[in-house]
C-alpha cells in the first residue's frame, strides 16, 4: 500500500482531505488488527534537530525526511501555522511531540506502520479560557552577553496562548492581567514570570550549561562534549573580550586563554608568530602545529585569515584526537571554524577600530655624564676627568651640553587602523556569508609599516533533501615596506653624538669619524629601498551526500586549493654609500655618481601551490536508545609544489643613475638571476652557479575511526590511519598511527545521584601515535653539483674544465619522526554549573629524531649526515578552571584560570648514551640546557688568586672550583646553570558584566626559565675597538668606591661571565571596557546591535630578575612589544 505524504499535498485541498480520510481509514483497520498502540521503531529512533522560527508544519516534514514516520493529521482542526523553535539532540519522537504538542490542545498515536495520528483533544484549553481583563505584554529576550535570542517560546501557562522572539529578541502578547509567562528556548533554563500588571518586560536566559550538548570538532568531523574522549580547549572568538584587542594574528587570541600552548612574541608590525603544543617534542625538527580551516587542511599563514571572520578555535593535543591526521599532528591541531550566516534577516556587520601604540620597553642607557664616566674608565681615566678620548664632534656636543637619545629617535607613536565588513544571512536550504578586512598598521619604529586586505566568502545549499554543495573563497594581500632600524645600534650609540648635518641631512657616522657608530636610521631613509609583497588565495568547494533508503549514512568529498607567492624587493642605492671622511661639503652629485658601481639590487620570489582532496564517509546508528555508533572512513590526498628565484643587479654606470631602483634591474651592467633552495637551508643543493629551486611534495591517507557510547555514561574511540609521504627513503614512506580512547560519565550511575555538589564528572584515558614529517623534499638523495659550484676544477693545458662532485651526503633511511602518548584527566561541574574543571596529565615520547650529526669522513671529505636517532620524554599537566562566583540580576562576575606545567627530557641520543656538550644536549636532562661555569661573585682585594691558572684583578667575575683542585677547568669545573624554558604558565581571566558594561582584565604570567642576559653580557662588558664606543646599560658597576658583588668592572671582557637571568614575569596583558546599547535605543535608530569599547594591551609587565629588554623578546637589539590602546565599534544592521 502507498501513502501520499502531507508534505507533497500543499495544492489541492479536495484531494488532501480524500487520501487524508483514506488514510484514516486504514490506519484505523490496522490499529484493530494489531491491537498495539506503540512500536520497537519508535523506542530505538532517535533524532537530533536544529529548527529556529518555522512553524509546526515544518518541523513535521523534516522528521518525515529524517526518519520513517509519516503523519495524518486535519489541517482545518489542528493549527499547525504556529511558529516555533527545536533543538535536541537524539531524542526520541514520543519526547519531541511531547514537548511540541505540550498545551497545544492536541494529542497523537503512534502505529506499528510508524504512523502518526494528530486528533484535537476533545476540549481545548484555549476554549477555557476566561473572560478576563487582557492587556498587551511587549519585550526582549536577551541571553547573558546581551545578544538576542531568536525563536524562544513565550507562552502564557496553563494555555495554548502563546508567540515566539524575532530576529531582535523581541516579542509581543496580549494575555490575562494576573498571567504568568513561560519564557524557554533550548540550551537555556526556563523562566516563569508573573505579569502583575507589567506591560513591557526584558528577559536575560541562562545559559543551562548541563543540558546544553556542546559540539567538538574534531578531525574529519564532530562530536560531542560528552562522547569526547580526549583533550582540546576552545575559544570562542566571536564572542571572546580578548578579541577586542587588536591583532593581525590568530595565535595572540590563545595567548594566555588555552593550556599547554606557548605563542611567541614579536613588536614588528605583521610580524608572524610561531607557537608550540605541549612543549618541545624535536631536538631540532619543527613544532609548528597543524592547522585546518573549515575541516580542510590549510596550507597558507595564520596572518592571511581576518581575526573578525572567525567564529572559534580549538587546539586538540591529546594523541587519539591527534590520531586523524597522522603524519602532521604530532605538534598538535589548531581547528579554525569560520563565521556561517544564521537564519533570519540579512545581518551587516561593521567592525572598525582605532588604535595607538608605543614600546612597552625601553632600555636604561647611560645619560651624556654617565657615558663620559663610563668612556673615562674604559680609557683608564678618573671618572670625572676630562673626556680626552672625545672627537672633535663629540667635544663640540659636550660643550654645548648637547646630547641624543638614540632610542627616542628611532621610535614614534604607532597606529593600527582595522576594518571589517561582512555580510550575512541564512534561509531553509541556502547559507551565506562575505566578509572583507583591512589591516593598516605603522609600527613603533620608522621603517616599519604592514597593510593586509582580506576578503572571504562561503555558501552552501541543499539541492534537496539527499545533497548539500558549499563552496569558499579566501583572498589575501599584504605589504610590509621600509627598512627597520638598527636597535642595537640605537641604544650602544654615544649620546654626545649627532645624527644629522648642519644643512639638514642624514649624518652617516654620528660622533663624526668611528665607523663603528652608524646613524641607526640610516638604511632607513638613505637609499634603502625595500618592500615584501605576498598574496593568497584559497579556493575550495565540498558536496555531502545522504544517501537514500540507508539512515545515518552521508558521503562528503571537499577538495581545496591554495595558492601563496611572495615577493622581496631591496635597492640599495648609490646615496647610501659616501665616505666618511668627506664631512658636511662632500656630499656632491659627483661624489654619489662614483658610488653607482656599488648600486645594487635583489628581487625574490617564492611561489607554493597545494592542492588537498578528502573523501569521507560516514555512518551514525543508534540502536535501542543505549547504544550509539558512529563510524568514519576517510581517503586524503595532497600535493605541494614550490618555486624559488632570485634576481640581482649591480653597477650602474652604464645607465648612469638608479631612479628606478628595484624595477630598473635589467640596466644594471652585472645581471645575474639565481635558482634558490627552500625554506631549509641544509636541502640546497647545488646546479652549476644556482641552487636547487624547485621541489614537489606528496602525501596519500587513509583513516578508520569508531567512536561508541552506551547510555551516554561509557565511551570509546578508535581509530587508525595509514600515512605515505614522498619526502622519506624508498623503504620508510608509509607509517601507521592507531590510537584508543576511553571515557566514563560518572554522574549518569546510580551511586552519584545524590552527591549533590557534583553536577557532572567525566573521567577519560587516551593512547595514541602520531607522525612528524616536516622534512624538506630531498635530503634522503645524494646530490651532485656541477660546473664552478661544484669547486671541483681541471686544467688541461690553458684549458680549464669543472667537474661534478657530492656536496652532501643523503641518507635513504631517513623515516618518521613518531611520538606516542598517554593522556587522561577529568572534566567536572560543580555547584549547579558554577564551576567548571578540566585537568589533563600527559607523558610522550618522540623516537627517530631528525637531525644532522657528525659521521666519519668518507671520500667526499663530507662529514655530516642527517640520521634518524635519539628519543625525546615529554610530560606535563594542564588545568582550566571557569566559574561564575556571582551571579544576579544586573551583575555577573565570571572567572577563569589557566596552568601549564611542561617537563622534557632528552632520553637517548647517538645510541651510545654520551652526551654532546658542544650543542649542549645532554642525556637525562631537559633540552635547552645552559652550561657553564658557576658564578660566585666578584674578585675583591686580597682574592686574586682565588685559584691558580687564573690571572683576575679585583673587579672580576669570580667562579666556583667545582672540584676543589684549585683551578678552573673546562671539562671539571662547569655544570647545567638551569634551561632556558619556564617551570610553569600561568593565566587569569575575570569578566565583570553589570548591565550593559562589560570589563575583561587578563593577566599572563611566566615562572621560571633562564636566559643569557644580552643586555649585561653582552654591553657592559666590551673593551675591544670595535665596540669600545658602545654605551651601556645604567648599572652600579665594581669600581674601588663601589665593591660590589654583582656587576664585574667597566673593563670585564671574560666570555665565561654568562649574567644568567630568570624570565619569571607576570603582565597585564588586556584590559577590556565595552557598552552595548540598549534594544530600545537602537530600535528607533534601525540598528540591531552596537557595542562600543576601549582596550589596553601589554600595558605592565613585572620581571624582577631579567633586565635590558621585554622577556618576552629576551633581547635588547630587537623591536619591543608594544602597549596598545584601542577605541573601537561594533555595529550590526
Amino acid at each position: 500500500m502507498q501513502f501520499f505524504y502531507i508534505s507533497k499535498l500543499k495544492k489541492y485541498p479536495d484531494l488532501k482531505r480524500i487520501i487524508t480520510i483514506m488514510r484514516l481509514t486504514t490506519f484505523l483497520l490496522i490499529v484493530c488488527s494489531l491491537n498495539i498502540s506503540a512500536t520497537i521503531y519508535s523506542q530505538n529512533t532517535k533524532l537530533s534537530l536544529d529548527i529556529r522560527n518555522k512553524s509546526i508544519k515544518e518541523v513535521l516534514f523534516q522528521i518525515e525526511d529524517l526518519s520513517e514516520f509519516r503523519f495524518i493529521y486535519e489541517s482545518e482542526k489542528i493549527n499547525l501555522n504556529k511558529k516555533v523553535s527545536v533543538r535536541v539532540k537524539e531524542q526520541t519522537v514520543e519526547s519531541i511531540l511531547g514537548n511540541l504538542f505540550e498545551k497545544e490542545g492536541v494529542k497523537y498515536e503512534i502505529t506499528e506502520n510508524n504512523l502518526i495520528l494528530i486528533t484535537p483533544e476533545t476540549t481545548s484549553p484555549a476554549l477555557q479560557e476566561s473572560s478576563q481583563q487582557k492587556i498587551n505584554i511587549t519585550g526582549v529576550i536577551v541571553d547573558e552577553l546581551d545578544e538576542p535570542v531568536i525563536g524562544a517560546n513565550v507562552v502564557e501557562k496553563g494555555t495554548t496562548n502563546g508567540t515566539t522572539s524575532d530576529i531582535d529578541g523581541n516579542f509581543s502578547l496580549t494575555v490575562s492581567d494576573n498571567a504568568v509567562l513561560q519564557v524557554s528556548y533550548v540550551g537555556y533554563i526556563s523562566q516563569d514570570i508573573v505579569v502583575k500588571g507589567q506591560t513591557s518586560m526584558r528577559v536575560v536566559l541562562t545559559e543551562d550549561t548541563r543540558t546544553l550538548d556542546e559540539v567538538v570538532i574534531i578531525g574529519y568531523g564532530t562530536t560531542t562534549r560528552q562522547n569526547f574522549t580526549g583533550s582540546v580547549s576552545t575559544v570562542n572568538v566571536e564572542n571572546s573580550p580578548a578579541a577586542l584587542s587588536p591583532t593581525a594574528n590568530l595565535m595572540n587570541l590563545l595567548r594566555g586563554t588555552v593550556a599547554g600552548i606557548t605563542v611567541n612574541s614579536s613588536g614588528e608590525a605583521g610580524a608572524s608568530l610561531a607557537m608550540q603544543v605541549r612543549g618541545q617534542r624535536s631536538i631540532n625538527g619543527t613544532s609548528d602545529p597543524l592547522f585546518v580551516v573549515d575541516g580542510v587542511i590549510f596550507s597558507g599563514t595564520l596572518d592571511d585569515l581576518d581575526v573578525n571572520s572567525i567564529e572559534s578555535i580549538s587546539v586538540l593535543k591529546d594523541a587519539s584526537t591527534l590520531a586523524a591526521y597522522g603524519t602532521r599532528a604530532a605538534n598538535g591541531v589548531v581547528m579554525i571554524t569560520s563565521k556561517k550566516g544564521k537564519q533570519g534577516k540579512p545581518v551587516i556587520n561593521l567592525n572598525t577600530s582605532l588604535a595607538m601604540t608605543s614600546p612597552n620597553f625601553r632600555p636604561d642607557m647611560r645619560d651624556g655624564k654617565g657615558y663620559i664616566e663610563l668612556m673615562n674608565r674604559r680609557s683608564g681615566l678618573a671618572g670625572d676627568a676630562d673626556p680626552s678620548w672625545m672627537g672633535d664632534l663629540e667635544r663640540a656636543n659636550y660643550e654645548k651640553g648637547e646630547t641624543t637619545d638614540w632610542f627616542d629617535y628611532i621610535t614614534r607613536t604607532g597606529l593600527i587602523q582595522n576594518y571589517s565588513l561582512s555580510f550575512s544571512g541564512a534561509t531553509e536550504n541556502m547559507n551565506y556569508y562575505m566578509s572583507g578586512g583591512h589591516w593598516n598598521q605603522k609600527g613603533n619604529y620608522y621603517g616599519d609599516n604592514f597593510q593586509r586586505n582580506t576578503f572571504s566568502a562561503r555558501i552552501s545549499t541543499n539541492i534537496n533533501q539527499y545533497i548539500e554543495i558549499g563552496a569558499n573563497v579566501n583572498l589575501a594581500y599584504n605589504n610590509s615596506d621600509g627598512i627597520r632600524p638598527s636597535f642595537g645600534a640605537a641604544i650602544t650609540m654615544t649620546p654626545w653624538g649627532e645624527p644629522e648635518l648642519s644643512n639638514g641631512n642624514m649624518r652617516k657616522f654620528t660622533n663624526g669619524t668611528e665607523t663603528t657608530m652608524v646613524n641607526p636610521l640610516w638604511n632607513t631613509f638613505n637609499g634603502v629601498d625595500r618592500e615584501l609583497v605576498g598574496s593568497t588565495q584559497v579556493l575550495g568547494g565540498f558536496v555531502n551526500i545522504k544517501i537514500p533508503k540507508v539512515d545515518g549514512l552521508t558521503y562528503k568529498v571537499t577538495g581545496s586549493y591554495t595558492g601563496r607567492s611572495s615577493t622581496t624587493r631591496q635597492f640599495t642605492h648609490e646615496t647610501n654609500f659616501p665616505e666618511m671622511s668627506l664631512g658636511e661639503d662632500g656630499y656632491t652629485t659627483e661624489v654619489f655618481n662614483s658610488h653607482l658601481i656599488d648600486a645594487n639590487g635583489a628581487i625574490t620570489t617564492n611561489s607554493i601551490k597545494s592542492w588537498i582532496m578528502d573523501n569521507i564517509l560516514n555512518y551514525t546508528r543508534v540502536i535501542n536508545n543505549n547504544h550509539y555508533f558512529n563510524a568514519t572512513l576517510v581517503y586524503t590526498r595532497d600535493e605541494q609544489i614550490r618555486d624559488n628565484t632570485r634576481m640581482t643587479g649591480s653597477d650602474f654606470r652604464g645607465v648612469g643613475n638608479t631612479t628606478l631602483g628595484f624595477y630598473g634591474l635589467t640596466n644594471a651592467d652585472v645581471q645575474k638571476i639565481e635558482l634558490i633552495g627552500d625554506n631549509f637551508s641544509d636541502s640546497r643543493i647545488a646546479l652549476g652557479n644556482n641552487r636547487f629551486a624547485n621541489s614537489r611534495i606528496a602525501n596519500i591517507g587513509y583513516l578508520g575511526r569508531l567512536n561508541y557510547s552506551y547510555d551516554n555514561k561509557y565511551h570509546l574511540n578508535l581509530s587508525v590511519r595509514r600515512d605515505g609521504a614522498s619526502v622519506f627513503g624508498q623503504d620508510k614512506k608509509w607509517g601507521t598511527f592507531p590510537s584508543v580512547g576511553v571515557a566514563w560519565t560518572m554522574t549518569r550511575e546510580s551511586f552519584m545521584q545524590n552527591i549533590k555538589p557534583i553536577d557532572d564528572l567525566k573521567l577519560k584515558v587516551s593512547w595514541g601515535k602520531n607522525g612528524n614529517q616536516a622534512l624538506s623534499p630531498y635530503r634522503t638523495l645524494t646530490p651532485v653539483a656541477m660546473g664552478r659550484g661544484g669547486n671541483q676544477v681541471y686544467y688541461f693545458g690553458n684549458q680549464v674544465a669543472y667537474g661534478q662532485q657530492i656536496s652532501a651526503l643523503g641518507n635513504p633511511m631517513l623515516g618518521w619522526e613518531e611520538t606516542t602518548s598517554l593522556n587522561y584527566g577529568f572534566e567536572i561541574d560543580i555547584l549547579k554549573q558554577r564551576l567548571h574543571m578540566d585537568l589533563n596529565i600527559y607523558n610522550s615520547d618522540t623516537r627517530e629524531q631528525i637531525f644532522n650529526r657528525v659521521v666519519p669522513p668518507m671520500g667526499s671529505g663530507l662529514s655530516r649526515q642527517d640520521a634518524t636517532m635519539g628519543q625525546v620524554n615529554n610530560k606535563g599537566v594542564e588545568i582550566s578552571v571557569n566559574g561564575m562566583p556571582v551571579r544576579n540580576k544586573d551583575f555577573m562576575w565570571n572567572a577563569g584560570l589557566i596552568f601549564t606545567l611542561n617537563r622534557n627530557k632528552l632520553v637517548d641520543l647517538y645510541g651510545d648514551g654520551q652526551d654532546d656538550i658542544a650543542n649542549s644536549l645532554f642525556i637525562g636532562k631537559s633540552l635547552g640546557a645552559i652550561y657553564g661555569y658557576v658564578w660566585d661573585g666578584i674578585v675583591q682585594e686580597g682574592e686574586e688568586n682565588y685559584v691558580s691558572n687564573m690571572v683576575s684583578t679585583p673587579g672580576d667575575a669570580q667562579y666556583a672550583d667545582l672540584n676543589g683542585d684549585g683551578e678552573l677547568r673546562d671539562a671539571d669545573d662547569r655544570k647545567i646553570l638551569g634551561y632556558n624554558k619556564e617551570n610553569f604558565r600561568l593565566s587569569m581571566t575575570n569578566t565583570f558584566s553589570y548591565k550593559n558594561f562589560d570589563l575583561y582584565i587578563m593577566l599572563n604570567g611566566t615562572f621560571g626559565g633562564n636566559g643569557y642576559g644580552m643586555a649585561t653580557n653582552n654591553l657592559a662588558y666590551l673593551t675591544q675597538h670595535n665596540y669600545f664606543y658602545y654605551n651601556s646599560l645604567d648599572f652600579p658597576f665594581w669600581t674601588p668606591e663601589n665593591k660590589s658583588e654583582k656587576y664585574p668592572k667597566w673593563s670585564y671582557q671574560d666570555n665565561r661571565f654568562t649574567a644568567l637571568q630568570s624570565y619569571s614575569f607576570v603582565r597585564l596583558q588586556d584590559v577590556n571596557l565595552s557598552y552595548t546599547l540598549p534594544n530600545t535605543v537602537l530600535n528607533k535608530w534601525g540598528i540591531s546591535g552596537l557595542k562600543l569599547y576601549l582596550s589596553g594591551t601589554n600595558l605592565f609587565f613585572y620581571a624582577p630578575h631579567w633586565v635590558g629588554s621585554d622577556p618576552e623578546i629576551r633581547n635588547y637589539a630587537a623591536a619591543q612589544l608594544p602597549r596598545t590602546f584601542t577605541l573601537g565599534l561594533n555595529l550590526k544592521f
